[in-house]
């Protein structure tokens, strides 16, 4: 199976780092050696790599579905406590019985289809209290486009008819633009979780933070905690230091990060951070442009100021 290069795209790698910064928060609601990480690992298992460097004491299960990339990954394998399954994550997720253990699901699809959301919904529904679930979906606008005439045309009502149950209103069309289409991925999400989790049982859905970003396809990430409805509060007490938190089904935050060689990150370095007007400095200090023009130049250049403590090295190295 082809896969893209996950391990060396910046904005999905500081999304990986985000979600370190809210795992590590969890140590306030439950010993981190109670908890198991469970993700569709891909090829490389860089957020297993991650999650064994900085939370050794978390157990953890990468499901599989291609053979030739579960062999890759025991290829890959990098730590002995790392369990590798071989399985559909349908057909993993219908045997998964958490017997009041605590979860950390990262469901990381490559795709967008409404068994997506089906997975989510199970998901939901079997996860126990205090644990944690991500998911991420493609977003692409692009995909339904009447090719013919470059609009929505059909492929908005085949939009409809796929994702219907989960959209807020099913008679609505999808947005061409890219922020409002992720916005719409998570008012689905919502849709989903509350389907879930309806208001007559004891458990929600408390989303923590929300992200998109494009590595050359645009994607959307969600992460939350299942928690009592009565403690909500004090899951959003939990997480109110984490940085880019959405507590409350905001829009989500872009993650666009320039690209930068090492030397001109350690000469910004010495301005962060940056109190205000972080693009128009560190343009200032650069003393020339990086994208088109000083516009996007200077939004880049913000957007390495808020995440630069997330932004991360890759090694050039000569065998």
């Amino acid at each position: 199976m082809k896969h893209p290069p996950y391990h060396l795209r910046l904005n999905k790698a500081v999304d990986r780092l985000l979600l370190v910064d809210a795992i590590r928060r969890m140590d306030r609601l439950e010993r981190l050696s109670d908890f198991t990480y469970y993700g569709l690992g891909g090829p490389y298992l860089d957020d297993f790599r991650l999650i064994y460097e900085l939370f050794p004491e978390i157990k953890m299960v990468s499901i599989e579905e291609d053979e030739d990339t579960y062999k890759r990954q025991e290829f890959h394998l990098p730590c002995g406590t790392l369990r590798l399954e071989r399985a559909q994550f349908k057909s993993f997720l219908a045997r998964y019985e958490p017997n009041d253990e605590k979860s950390i699901f990262w469901l990381d699809y490559t795709g967008l289809g409404y068994g997506n959301f089906e997975d989510l919904m199970a998901l939901l529904g079997k996860v126990s209290e205090n644990s944690m679930v991500k998911i991420t979906l493609r977003a692409e606008p692009r995909d339904f486009l009447d090719k013919q005439n470059e609009t929505l045309g059909s492929g908005a009502e085949s939009f409809r008819r796929q994702f219907g149950a989960v959209m807020p209103d099913s008679a609505a069309t999808p947005p061409l633009g890219f922020r409002d289409f992720v916005c719409l991925l998570q008012d689905m999400v919502q849709v989903a979780a509350q389907k879930a989790l309806p208001s007559a049982v004891p458990l929600m859905f408390q989303p923590v933070s929300s992200f998109y970003y494009s590595d050359v396809t645009g994607m959307f990430t969600l992460t939350g905690v299942v928690c009592r409805r009565d403690a909500a509060a004090d899951i959003r007490k939990v997480f109110q230091d984490l940085h880019f938190r959405n507590l409350t089904w905001a829009k989500p935050t872009l993650i666009n990060v320039p690209v930068l060689s090492t030397q001109e990150r350690l000469h910004l370095q010495k301005f962060l951070p940056c109190p205000s007007s972080a693009g128009r400095t560190l343009h200032e200090a650069l003393g020339y442009l990086i994208d088109k023009d000083k516009e996007r130049t200077e939004a880049r250049l913000k957007q390495y100021a808020d995440f630069h403590r997330y932004y991360p090295y890759f090694m050039r190295a000569v065998p």
